[in-house]
Parts: structure tokens; C-alpha cells; sequence
């Protein structure tokens, strides 16, 4: 591969550094010379670096052109949604900012500036790689609040709007296991969530309720926001820990959940009331399943309706690594950002801490509402349900009523650099589940209805929990449990078999959306009872699950697909991708293709045209999901590929899942040592 040496000379400052070409470049650090790393990837042809005062070489390999750097000004940080609230278009009377600011910048100095400016820092953190400000804003002072930053001109990389957070079973588990309101092919098999853990980031749990209380274990282990204490003996809430601390140290009795939304959500999930480990009336989607809870508490605001999370909502991997050390490998957020927010669609700071973690914690499940302002039209999806490596959830109509469609208040996609979200569907619309009685001591046994993406939220976190316990115990190898077969599956697996369960709503009537992937419905309506398969039927599931597979461009993978009959083939490749950053136009970095050949032709991942393939195509450049669905495919010899197009972050792992009936039999190529599992 040819390389090409360049010498540049910057004063210590971010630099854009851009690519002519594919993107593979490596920042070599000559003598007595610091270089501090990029805080995230930029996606495509561009590079944000901070390089100090000196000569540095920067190395790119396979290029046909020298690189090119760029100053990173204070305007190349600020974004177009803060943009446009410096325009005055925006009415809102505090404005809730996050400024990123370059290694080596006082938090302290920088509070002050900014105060001095007009603005109120409400917290500042150092953790990460770019150090991170928060503050409330009165409108009238923005302009020098942020003109205030010239100050560190060159030192700030990023200077963005970030609302505080809003909160956004009966009949449920059926409808997504076995596609009716009375079959639960999961739960009769005897998967119902065991040793599985969920983590809530919510307005708490009424601790002594029916569906969490253990009469031999009292209340559960409690933390603060850093504590990791659990009691792994109860047999339903290992940790509530408290993020408001006006609810900490001593919670009394009201403050376990002073508002009941996440009692609710918490119930939907992993509630399980009277007979234990079985499912009854309005237990949740897992009712074996433990839960960590995160209590963000409760406070009706013109900013934030939980406090521990702050306004603007504080960084988001402490929350994330809390959960992770308490055992927790799905985390369910019922939550976002507030539905008055402009706009509603952007990748955020909060959402990158989602994205990173999950890089980072490639097991670990992340559950988002995709917010309930579907009533203002197209592109409402709000963040952090808007992240590549989140499951962002859409809420069904009722379910009393046929046909099945998208309640009017479940926000739609797409994203705004035009990714398919939400990811699925799940009920939402007078949901049953566990209610608060406001008062831990007293114990009840309630439940009351509940309607928003914050419902349906839970009942996919729930779900896959089910899921991860499948592949944990074996089943999917021969449709029977064989935990000497079983493994961890990775969280990319999991959406993979989520989004390839899903049924499309306009196959069952509903005639008001377009078929998927579309704004109303993502992928469609989870039933896991079209993936997860059991022994006797005749149909199989066969999967493929890389942590860290594509170290470069060049090499793919593939499996051959044997149909001996006519049969339908639904293919699903997922990969968690490397975070991005707010101020980019792009936000996907490592592009992954999927491509399906046969009898019949060249198959593209997600181009279709009412719901199915279409051969032919442009590779989609967007997304990390992508599905290709062929209905009676022609016998005969198919080959399924997974071929890099970029990778600017290695090694790049992907899940795989693959759907077909009798007569489908799929060889996968020798895989990669160390690479993870086939099955």
C-alpha cells in the first residue's frame, strides 16, 4: 500500500485533518512530543486530531493525496441546533448547554468565563476523553455566554443544546413471542429471563410491591450514584441506587418512586407477582429476571423531569459502568429528550457516551423509548434512542383494536442524517403493569394502565432478556437447552434477532404507513417466535457472532446457503459501530455491507421496495442494520457475504442472523481465530 509522509506545524490546537481517499491514518509522535488521541471518530473523510505546538507526522496509508489540515475554530464547535437557538428562532427561556473542551483546559477557569458570560454551570467532569461543562443559559445571554468561549479558541470541541431528560403486560408477552394474544412458545419452553439482570434508569421501584418485593430478603442493597453494592439473594431487585440526592442518604417512604412511572416500567420488564419464576396475569416480558434500579427521582420543571440525570443531562457512561459492575447486560431507558426540544432527531453527546460504552462493553444491551412526539410529524425520533448502538423502541396503537399500527404519539424517524430509527415495535397503548402505592412499608399488590415509547420500552428490554438467555443456555444449536453449547451473545446479536423477529405492520393490515423499513415502524413488531426456533418445527435460525473480526478493507466473510426447495430467506447483519460526535453531518464510522447472491440475483442490504428486496442497488451508507428479506427463493446454491467498506476504528466485530425453512442448510466459511462464534 502506498503511504505519504506529511510535516505540519500547528499551534497547540484541535485540528480537522482531511482525507483524500479511504480513511486509515496513524499520528506518529516524534521526541519530547505530546499528542493527545481524538476524542471520537469522524465519520468519513475527516479526522478531528489535537496536535501541540511542533512537527508532527502524520502517516496515512493507501492515499493518493497528501492530508490537509484544517484549525478547529471555536464556530467549527458550535452546531447548527445552537445555531440556530443564536439566530433567535428559538423561545425556549433557558437554554441547557454542554461544552467540550480540549486536554489541558481548566474546568474552573472555564466555569468562570462562562458565568461571566451570562450562563449557570450546573456540573463540569474531567471523565472521558474531552473534559465536558454543563450549564443553563437565559436566552437573552447566549450570544456572550458562548462568545464568552474566544477565550479558548481552538481549545473547545463541541458546543451543543442538550435538554434534560423526560420520561417518555398481559397482552404484551403473547403478541411478541408467539404472534397472538394467547400463545408464549418462549415461556412454555421454561425461558423466562433467568440469571438474566436489567438495569432502569427511572423515577425508581415501590421496592415492597407484589411484583419485586422478597418477604425473606426485606428491601434490596442501596447506593448512591457510585455505589456498586448488590444483594445477590433477592430474588428480584439486587441494587436500588439513588441519583438525586435529595433522596439520599435516607430515603423515607415516598421517595422510592415519587412519581410511579418507574414502577411501571420496571413491572413491564421483570415484574413477577404472585407465583414466582411463572408467568401470571401482568407479570413482565422476563419474570425471572433480576433488576438493578437507578433511581433519578422526580421533579416537574420547565428544564428536566429527573434531576439525577441533571439539565443538561450529565454525562451518560458512568451510569452505564454502574449498572455494567452491578451485573446488569441490558439496560432499559424510558426517558429522552424533552419533546419540545428543536430538533428532535440529532445524534448528541449523551447519545455518543451510549455509542462509546457499548464499543466499549460490546455485551452490554441498550434499551431506548423513541419518544412520544409523533403527533409533530416525521423526524421526532428524540436521543439517545437516535445512537447506532441503541434499540430504539416505537409504541403500537391498542391492541384491543385491529388492525396494528403505531400509536399517533409514538415518534417517528428518521434520524438526522437519515438513519432508520425507531429500530422496532413493541405495545404501547394501555399497557398493564405494576403500580406505586407511593409509600415503601406498606405493602400492595396494584396495577394500572399505562400508554407511551416509555411502556413499550421495557417490554423489549424484557424481551431481550429472553433472548440473551436462548443463546446463554444453547438452545440455538439443535432448538433444545444445551448450556454446554451456550454463550454470551453480543449486544449486536441480540438487535440482530430483534430486527429479524420483526413482523411488518402493513402485513397485518395496518394500510395508514409504508411497508419497512419506514419513519412509523423501523423494521416492524417484535415476535420472537419467528427467529428463535425449538425442536420439531421446521424451521432454523443459524447465526454468526464476531467481537472483533475486520482489521481493514480487505478481507470479507461469507457463508453458502444450500436451498433445495423453495423456501423465504431473512438475513440480518448488525454491528455495533464506533461512536461519533454531535458535530458531525454523518454519524456512521465503520461501514459494514451486507450482499446476498443466488439463483435469483445480486441482493443488497436494506433496498427494498414494499418490504422486500429488490436486486440491484447502491449499498446503504448509513445504517448498522441491515436486512435483506427474499420471499420463495429459487433452489439452488445462494452465498451470503459480509464485506468492509470502511473501517476507521479496529477491530470491527458483526452479528449475523439468518432465517429459513426446511431445506435451508447454511455453511459458513473457517472463521477468524479468536473471533467469536457460528452456530
Amino acid at each position: 500500500m502506498k503511504s505519504v509522509t506529511v510535516a505540519l506545524v500547528l499551534t497547540l490546537s484541535w485540528v480537522q485533518l482531511c482525507v483524500a481517499g479511504p480513511r486509515d491514518l496513524s499520528v506518529q509522535k516524534p521526541p519530547n512530543i505530546q499528542v493527545f488521541e481524538a476524542p471520537d471518530q469522524v465519520p468519513l473523510n475527516e479526522i478531528l486530531a489535537y496536535l501541540p505546538e511542533g512537527r508532527i507526522l502524520a502517516v496515512a496509508s493507501g492515499l493518493s493525496k497528501s492530508l490537509k489540515g484544517v484549525p478547529w475554530t471555536l464556530e467549527s464547535a458550535v452546531t447548527p441546533t445552537l445555531r440556530r437557538a443564536l439566530a433567535g428562532t428559538e423561545t425556549q427561556r433557558l437554554v441547557p448547554i454542554i461544552v467540550g473542551l480540549a486536554p489541558g483546559v481548566s474546568l474552573d477557569q472555564a466555569g468562570e468565563v462562562l458565568e461571566a458570560g451570562g450562563g449557570t454551570v450546573i456540573w463540569r467532569t474531567d471523565s472521558g476523553t474531552v473534559a465536558r461543562i454543563g450549564l443553563l443559559v437565559p436566552i437573552q445571554a447566549l450570544g456572550t455566554t458562548v462568545g464568552a468561549l474566544e477565550a479558548f479558541d481552538g481549545l473547545v470541541v463541541f458546543v451543543d443544546v442538550q435538554p434534560g431528560a423526560r420520561l417518555q403486560n398481559a397482552r404484551s408477552a403473547p403478541l411478541c413471542q408467539g404472534g397472538d394474544f394467547v400463545q408464549t412458545p418462549l415461556f412454555n419452553h421454561g425461558l423466562l429471563g433467568q440469571d438474566q439482570i436489567i438495569g432502569l434508569m427511572d423515577t425508581g421501584i415501590d421496592a415492597d410491591s407484589c411484583f419485586f418485593a422478597d418477604p425473606d430478603h426485606g428491601l434490596p442493597a442501596l447506593n448512591n450514584s457510585v455505589g456498586t453494592d448488590i444483594d445477590p439473594g433477592h430474588r428480584k431487585i439486587l441494587a436500588v441506587d439513588f441519583w438525586w440526592t435529595e433522596d439520599w442518604p435516607q430515603p423515607g417512604a415516598p421517595d422510592w418512586d415519587s412519581q410511579g412511572h418507574g414502577t411501571h416500567t420496571a413491572g413491564s420488564a421483570a415484574g413477577d407477582a404472585d407465583f414466582w419464576g411463572t408467568f401470571e396475569g401482568n407479570d413482565g416480558m422476563a419474570p425471572a429476571a433480576q433488576l438493578v434500579i437507578q433511581d433519578g427521582g422526580y421533579e416537574v420543571d420547565d428544564c428536566a423531569d429527573l434531576p439525577g440525570l441533571g439539565c443538561p443531562v450529565r454525562p451518560l457512561e458512568p451510569m452505564l459502568a454502574q449498572a455494567w459492575a452491578q451485573g446488569a447486560r441490558i439496560h432499559s431507558n424510558s426517558w429522552g429528550d424533552a419533546e419540545e426540544s428543536w430538533p428532535l432527531n440529532r445524534y448528541t453527546e449523551p447519545t455518543a457516551d451510549i455509542d462509546r460504552f457499548v464499543w466499549e462493553h460490546p455485551q452490554m444491551v441498550v434499551v431506548a423509548a423513541a419518544g412520544n412526539a409523533g403527533w409533530r410529524g416525521d423526524d421526532t425520533v428524540i436521543s439517545p434512542s437516535t445512537g447506532k448502538n441503541v434499540v430504539s423502541v416505537g409504541a403500537l396503537g391498542s391492541v384491543d383494536f385491529s388492525p396494528l399500527c403505531p400509536a399517533d404519539f409514538s415518534s417517528r424517524g428518521w434520524t438526522h442524517d437519515g438513519r432508520i430509527k425507531p429500530d422496532v415495535m413493541a405495545p404501547g397503548s394501555g399497557v398493564m403493569s405494576a403500580e406505586n402505592d407511593f409509600f415503601v412499608g406498606v405493602p400492595n399488590c396494584g396495577v394500572r394502565a399505562g400508554s407511551g415509547t416509555s411502556m413499550a420500552t421495557p417490554t423489549v428490554a424484557g424481551l431481550a432478556a429472553l433472548v440473551r438467555q436462548y443463546f446463554m443456555e444453547g438452545w440455538f444449536v439443535f432448538g433444545r437447552r444445551d448450556v454446554e453449547r451456550g454463550f454470551e451473545p453480543s449486544a449486536a446479536l441480540v438487535k440482530a434477532v430483534l430486527v429479524a423477529s420483526a413482523v411488518d405492520l402493513t402485513t397485518l393490515g395496518c394500510s395508514s404507513i409504508d411497508s419497512i423499513p419506514s419513519r412509523d415502524q423501523g423494521w416492524g413488531l417484535v415476535q420472537l417466535d419467528r427467529a428463535l426456533w425449538f425442536e420439531g418445527e421446521n424451521r432454523r435460525m443459524s447465526i454468526i457472532d464476531r467481537l472483533d473480526h475486520f482489521d481493514s478493507e480487505v478481507e470479507s466473510v461469507g457463508v453458502v446457503v444450500d436451498v433445495d426447495q423453495t423456501a423465504d430467506l431473512k438475513v440480518v447483519l448488525s454491528w455495533t459501530d464506533a461512536p461519533s460526535t454531535s458535530t458531525a453531518d454523518t454519524n456512521l464510522v465503520n461501514d459494514l455491507d451486507l450482499e446476498v447472491q443466488g439463483p435469483d440475483g445480486m441482493f443488497r442490504g436494506n433496498v427494498m421496495a414494499e418490504g422486500l428486496s429488490v436486486a440491484g442497488g447502491q449499498a446503504d451508507r448509513l445504517n448498522n442494520i441491515e436486512v435483506v428479506i427474499l420471499p420463495e427463493v429459487t433452489s439452488g446454491q445462494w452465498t451470503i457475504r459480509v464485506r468492509p467498506h470502511t473501517i476507521s476504528a479496529a477491530p470491527q466485530g458483526f452479528a449475523l442472523v439468518i432465517l429459513g425453512g426446511e431445506g435451508v442448510t447454511v455453511v459458513p466459511e473457517p472463521r477468524k481465530p479468536g473471533g467469536g462464534r457460528s452456530g
